[in-house]
């Protein structure tokens, strides 16, 4: 008689306190790392401290089987104390924080200005204690009916790596977003972004071409660090750690969104309002309720959007690197990334500033959506000023390049699509004959582009249409028919032609053979 495959789950039976932060980059002399403290329910086996990775969060074993959704319930812990050590590549100690006091979702964030040696550093997180009673009684009810629970024996419950480079440091820093730029996420109908919370790092794809596109630009800028920029929600975090760890790229750090903060920020304003009527409608009940319309419609495209979150992101990273640094930014067009980066450039310019700049944002509604918050454009002002006063204006991006997906507008589509959101004749004046994004199609096009700026060699882009062959994109295979098609389809500026040619000889050759 057959006997019944065993199915049952391993029973929850402790929890584990861990903080999940994703690396960061800073300059000598001002730098900083952010995170979050959760709780994740163990089985009697994750007690084992030795198999527990510190730095992506996850118990050995679990990297192929974490999904976001796994992750969506875990449960933040409220205002935890904690501190941050620092250490060298030698295991010496170079920083030590004061109390860092997280918020009520256990989100923290620690700025350091101390000057730290320039090269990558090891940091940890520690627990110190809790700032809130209702977290304090809770833990004490889970230790009175646990027996022998590792909850109150976690000191160490974060790590992560730290990279510090030179104050005068003049080369190259990779921004990258992730869905359709590096991974081949289906975001464009409900069901996919719904599989989407479902999908084990396994399961991610990444765009053809692409692990190889971020492992070549590693080694031809000396080592340029590499950071990701996403709009999913933060707890996908664990995930994507997991997933670009299997794709062995390296990064430097991962910034994901908070959507809780956004929930939280509506259901301020609305409890605002409603205790606060006589400030509300001083100036009439028409421009209150106009504005109370433009509130909670942005606030609810922001949960979608990327706009002020991603351009938020670009401005705080770009605090913290050195003056000269340059940066290369990847996105695509399914979204609004070609948007993104070129505001970024013009704010960084100086084009837009103050009052200015704060009314255009507020009042910028970009492919149909009002995105940007007064709140938020606030910040953005505020972000930029802070730039001006430490670097001055000037524009860091050497190359923006975006990947034209089939599920966008085309390059000129892009370009005239920003020139009409901007004021007239902004873009022409700014920019001039220089554009400031190209579009073209996936890890071929974007190596050429590298190529033609003399960022890559035509070797290393020979060795990322060779990590393409094989792949699916789109529901195709890629084969030599499909690169050769590629090749003569690609959307590239006339100075990227001689690499065209170049590459398409190098893979004639190689088909050849």
């Amino acid at each position: 008689m057959s006997q019944e495959p065993n199915t049952t789950q391993p029973i929850i039976t402790d929890i584990k306190r861990i903080a999940v932060c994703g690396g960061s980059l800073g300059r000598e002399r001002r730098s900083y790392v952010r995170g979050q403290v959760v709780d994740v329910g163990i089985t009697d086996l994750m007690k084992a401290e030795g198999l527990w990775d510190l730095v992506t969060g996850l118990f050995i074993g679990e990297e192929t089987k974490i999904t976001p959704f796994l992750d969506f319930s875990l449960a933040p812990v409220r205002k935890p104390v904690l501190k941050l050590e620092v250490y060298d590549a030698g295991g010496n100690k170079i920083y030590t924080s004061g109390k860092i006091k997280a918020d009520e979702d256990g989100f923290f964030s620690c700025e350091i200005r101390d000057k730290l040696p320039i090269g990558s550093h090891d940091f940890q997180v520690i627990l110190e204690g809790l700032d809130s009673f209702r977290q304090y009684s809770k833990d004490l009810a889970h230790l009175n009916t646990t027996e022998d629970s590792i909850l109150g024996k976690t000191t160490i419950v974060g790590k992560g790596k730290l990279r510090i480079l030179a104050e005068d440091y003049k080369g190259m820093v990779v921004t990258s977003d992730i869905d359709q730029t590096y991974l081949a996420t289906d975001i464009h109908s409900g069901k996919g972004k719904f599989t989407a919370v479902f999908e084990t790092p396994n399961q991610k794809q990444a765009l053809p071409g692409m692990p190889e596109l971020y492992r070549e630009l590693r080694t031809s800028l000396s080592n340029a660090p590499l950071a990701f920029i996403s709009a999913s929600p933060h707890f996908f975090r664990r995930t994507m750690l997991a997933t670009i760890a299997k794709d062995n790229i390296q990064i430097e750090s991962l910034h994901l969104k908070y959507l809780e903060g956004t929930i939280k920020g509506v259901f301020d304003k609305v409890l605002g309002t409603i205790f606060n009527p006589i400030e509300f409608l001083q100036n009439g009940f028409k421009p209150a309720w106009s504005r109370t319309k433009k509130f909670l419609g942005a606030s609810y495209q922001s949960l979608f959007d990327q706009m002020s979150y991603k351009l938020s992101i670009l401005l705080y990273d770009r605090v913290y690197l050195p003056t000269e640094s340059k940066e290369i930014l990847l996105g695509d067009n399914t979204e609004s990334d070609y948007m993104i980066f070129t505001l970024y450039q013009i704010i960084c310019m100086g084009k837009l500033t103050g009052d200015e700049l704060e009314e255009y944002l507020y009042k910028l509604n970009f492919l149909g959506r009002d995105a940007i918050t007064r709140d938020a454009a606030k910040k953005i002002r505020l972000l930029s000023e802070e730039i001006h006063r430490i670097h001055g204006t000037i524009n860091p991006v050497s190359l923006s390049i975006i990947n034209r997906t089939g599920h966008g507008p085309s390059e000129t589509e892009m370009r005239e699509k920003v020139k009409d959101a901007l004021p007239t004749g902004m873009y022409e004046t700014v920019f001039g004959t220089k554009q400031a994004f190209y579009g073209t199609e996936g890890a071929m096009g974007m190596s050429l582009l590298l190529e033609s700026e003399g960022f890559f060699t035509i070797e290393q882009t020979l060795a990322v249409v060779a990590g393409m062959i094989g792949k699916v994109l789109e529901g195709k295979l890629v084969d030599e028919g499909f690169l050769l098609k590629l090749i003569e389809d690609l959307t590239l500026p006339k100075s990227a032609e001689l690499g065209r040619q170049k590459l398409k000889e190098g893979l004639a050759a190689a088909f050849r053979s």
